[in-house]
């Protein structure tokens, strides 16, 4: 019992004791009305004998001015004090003041409002006296508020101090001054953060979603701050970010020395931030060189077909390419839904081997990006550009767009082209003109053949001197002029052609009638560095008209495009592709159809192969009735790939499988049929 009491006297004489203390933090000490009111000097004034003066004095603590009218009654003989009456709503208080003496005798205050003091007594010309006054009114506590927020970065995404992340942090600083001119006490402050979860209370008292602190007695100039972390709840998921807002508005309030009130609010507004998308676009080999690579032909089974049943196995065997991808992911807090993008063409140039794709822009979040990407395969040299793509979306009734830049790649390789022209020349002969440019950035050694059938009434020794006048010295042309009966086949092998030169070769033909000759097209084989070497064709003559011939794989080989129906007719050399019906929503089809070389120069006149493997070089030349012994074969073939293209991501090593054990069973009827061999690109 006698414990438990001594406990309760401590108890009391600690509460005594830090009373006082507590107290004194909360109160300012210095409260004495008589003399501790803070002065601000508010103008002065000279009030002749007899006249008056109003003052006017802003009081915030009333809510409005305050007029005093001053009136100098009168002056002593020795003109050190005059006598000064105030006058206020009707009251009137009047007093002495004295130049002499000691300060209070030289001022007079009205209820600690005003204060006047008596600064110099002066005369006129006339000896009429006049008071110098100076006026001084209370100075007044004003408290001003701040609320600052941290801007933070989350990843790639920006949060500015006036915006919030669903689920992340945020720092609030409140800073709390007193710009007045006076004290002020017992000031309390008073946080209100609405649907914004406090993150520990950090000695804050907390509760109803409000945060309350007793900042005290505060001089002027005084600034007291608290800070804070707060939360933003997650979103919904439904309801459009822009409508959410989250505010934190703070009300702070104190006393002055006559117990005035005075308070202050702000208040600050968290809004969304945007969403953020980003969009890259890469290449994974900005340079590369033309290179071999291996085509499946067939005359038993057109390109189509092939294509139909072993789309995999078209095109293999590819040693240089680059892969394009177009990657849009999220980055910000939203999905952002039915994005529209725009994205540059496959240049002219390029030809697709593979397209993959993952996620959609239907709806593109931090979980499920968007991409796709194309691998590629030069089919002629140059520098090609692709476009920046861009993309775009309606955010909730906002318009926003990105975009990223573009990138290029620069094939490197020959470019060989081929001419034939048909000139009247004179004596009714025509010249016929081969020209031959290398408009690439590598040389490549040539070898040209041309074919004067028997009717065209060759000239001879006209293709001598037509070489000769090629710019380039006969020596160095190794120029084969073979005759059988009346027709003539005219070679060149082993020309070096640099890059940006070009050559020339003309001969003459005096036929009896230029509108029934039939010429067959000039051919150029080329080889580069890189084992990479391919056959140029030019165009030909049916009944003296001039033909262009162009190279299509997916239609059997060379082709002649119909300038007026823009259809494509196969010429001599090709056999007729019947066109299989497309599969409905067949990804296999449409991949078919990306990896389909189609080699078009710009003038249209000549087209470059690109090195055909030797199985289909010589199954193209097979006997017709071995190759309908051939018909299970191609069965065989037909089966196995058709097993094959069910595999997800097919190798290069299963096709290369898959193509020699075709080769097999063709090199096998070959050996018993005897056909002969061929050149590649025939």
């Amino acid at each position: 019992m006698t414990g438990k009491i001594i406990l309760i006297v401590l108890i009391v004489l600690l509460s005594l004791l830090l009373t006082p203390a507590l107290v004194a933090a909360n109160e300012c000490l210095n409260d004495d009305l008589d003399t501790d009111v803070e002065w601000v000097s508010s103008g002065s004034a000279k009030i002749a004998w007899g006249r008056t003066y109003e003052l006017v004095i802003g009081d915030e603590s009333e809510g409005g001015d305050e007029v005093y009218t001053l009136r100098a009654d009168d002056f002593d003989i020795s003109l050190n004090a005059s006598a000064i009456s105030i006058e206020k709503g009707g009251e009137v208080r009047k007093a002495i003041l004295n130049l002499n003496l000691l300060e209070d005798d030289r001022c007079f205050d009205w209820d600690s409002e005003i204060k006047v003091e008596l600064t110099d007594i002066t005369t006129d010309s006339h000896k009429t006296p006049s008071a110098q006054l100076k006026f001084y009114r209370r100075g007044l506590p004003e408290l001003d508020i701040n609320i600052d927020a941290t801007s933070d970065d989350f990843e790639e995404v920006h949060v500015s101090s006036d915006q919030y992340a669903p689920e992340k942090e945020k720092t609030i600083t409140i800073d709390v001054r007193n710009a007045g001119d006076a004290w002020i006490e017992t000031v309390k402050l008073t946080v209100e953060i609405g649907e914004l979860k406090l993150k520990g209370y950090n000695g804050l008292e907390f509760h109803d979603q409000t945060i309350y602190k007793n900042l005290g007695c505060m001089e002027k100039d005084d600034k007291k701050s608290i800070n804070f972390t707060v939360i933003a709840p997650a979103w919904d998921g439904t309801t459009s970010p822009y409508e959410i807002n989250y505010n934190i508005s703070a009300y702070a309030k104190g006393f002055d020395i006559k117990d005035g009130h005075h308070a202050a609010n702000e208040s600050i507004t968290l809004s969304c931030t945007d969403p953020e998308i980003r969009v890259v676009k890469s290449v994974s080999y900005d340079e590369i060189g033309m290179s071999p690579c291996n085509l499946v032909r067939s005359n038993k089974y057109s390109l189509r077909e092939v294509v139909a049943c072993m789309p995999e196995a078209l095109i293999y065997n590819v040693s240089e390419w680059s892969t394009v991808e177009l990657r849009v992911y999220n980055v910000g807090f939203y999905p952002v839904h039915n994005l529209n993008i725009t994205d540059s063409q496959i240049p002219d140039g390029l030809r697709v081997a593979k397209t993959y794709t993952k996620g959609s822009p239907a709806c593109v979040s931090e979980e499920t990006p968007y991409s796709i990407g194309y691998k590629l395969f030069p089919t002629k040299p140059g520098k090609y550009t692709f476009d920046a793509p861009s993309a775009e979306a309606d955010v909730y009734g906002k318009d926003f767009s990105w975009e990223s830049s573009g990138v290029t790649i620069t094939v490197h390789g020959p470019h060989i082209n081929l001419t034939k022209t048909v000139a009247e020349s004179e004596g009714g002969a025509y010249k016929v003109t081969l020209n031959l440019r290398n408009d690439g950035d590598r040389a490549a050694h040539i070898n040209l053949t041309d074919a004067v059938p028997a009717g065209a009434g060759y000239i001879e020794e006209s293709a001598e001197e037509g070489i000769a006048g090629g710019g380039l010295p006969l020596s160095e042309w190794d120029l084969d002029l073979c005759r059988v009966d009346d027709s003539h086949r005219i070679a060149v092998e082993g020309v070096l052609l640099p890059p940006g030169t070009s050559l020339e070769a003309s001969y003459l033909i005096r036929p009896d009638r230029f509108d029934k000759l039939d010429l067959p097209h000039a051919e150029v084989w080329f080889r580069a560095r890189n084992y990479y070497e391919g056959v140029v064709r030019s165009s030909f003559w049916e009944s003296g008209a001039e033909v262009v011939q162009i190279w299509d794989p997916s239609a059997g080989g060379w082709v002649t495009p119909d300038n007026s129906s823009g259809e494509a007719g196969v010429n001599e050399t090709a056999v007729p592709t019947p066109t299989p019906a497309e599969p409905s929503n067949s990804t296999q089809f449409k991949q078919s159809q990306q990896v389909l070389l189609n080699r078009s120069d710009g003038n249209q006149t000549n087209q470059t192969t690109l090195h055909t493997s030797p199985l289909s070089s010589i199954t193209g030349r097979l006997p017709h009735q071995i190759k309908d012994r051939m018909q299970w074969a191609g069965s065989a073939v037909e089966t196995g790939s058709k097993v094959t293209s069910t595999i997800a991501d097919t190798s290069l090593t299963l096709i290369a499988i898959i193509v020699a054990v075709s080769g097999f069973l063709l090199a096998f009827a070959l050996l018993r049929t005897g056909g002969p061999p061929v050149s590649p690109g025939t």
